[in-house]
């Protein structure tokens, strides 16, 4: 009998396995409706967080920071399983001078609507943030920040208040940091 009830546990083990393995593959799977092979289609972003606002100078919470990293465009961000910033849509990010955090754009970028991303949209966002300082929104995280200064259509200069702030980097991939 003892025999036979390891058998049913082993026919049961394996039967959960390939039904595991089904819907995996069936959630693998899909349809490519689209003959042209682009976009157009629907994204759907889940979270269990509640989103109060998906105005980046409105909010500071994690599902609205769920929405907003899938919306718009950063200058740093931290890939997924890393704690390290990295360039998203800027080339380059580094200190230029103790209070100079010095941002090149990567070349030809655009919003979502075609329009043209240049220094302005990074230096309006910030102005912007600054200026509407909501209570619920992430403008605390610029305190640090003097003003934002746009040399060329590409380059982006973060003055800072304090010299050798190390953790700017972190601040431009933060609630504080999307392109609006």
């Amino acid at each position: 009998m003892r025999s036979a009830h390891i058998g049913g546990r082993r026919l049961l083990a394996v039967s959960a396995a390939f039904a595991a393995a089904a819907l995996v593959l069936a959630g693998c799977s899909g349809s490519n409706n689209n003959s042209s092979g682009g976009g157009g289609g629907t994204l759907t972003v889940g979270t269990t967080d509640k989103i109060t606002s998906i105005d980046p100078a409105g909010s500071y919470d994690n599902g609205s920071f769920a929405v907003m990293n899938q919306v718009y465009p950063f200058l740093l961000n931290s890939p997924y399983g890393s704690p390290d910033v990295k360039p998203d849509i800027a080339e380059s990010a580094k200190f230029t001078s103790p209070t100079e955090f010095t941002v090149k754009l990567k070349p030809d970028l655009k919003f979502a609507n075609g329009h043209p991303l240049t220094s302005e949209d990074v230096k309006f966002t910030f102005d912007r943030q600054l200026k509407i300082n909501d209570p619920n929104g992430p403008a605390s995280l610029l305190g640090n920040l003097d003003s934002v200064s746009t040399p060329d259509k590409t380059t982006a200069v973060f003055k800072l208040k304090v010299p050798n702030d190390q953790t700017f980097a972190q601040v431009l991939s933060s609630p504080a940091g999307p392109i609006v």
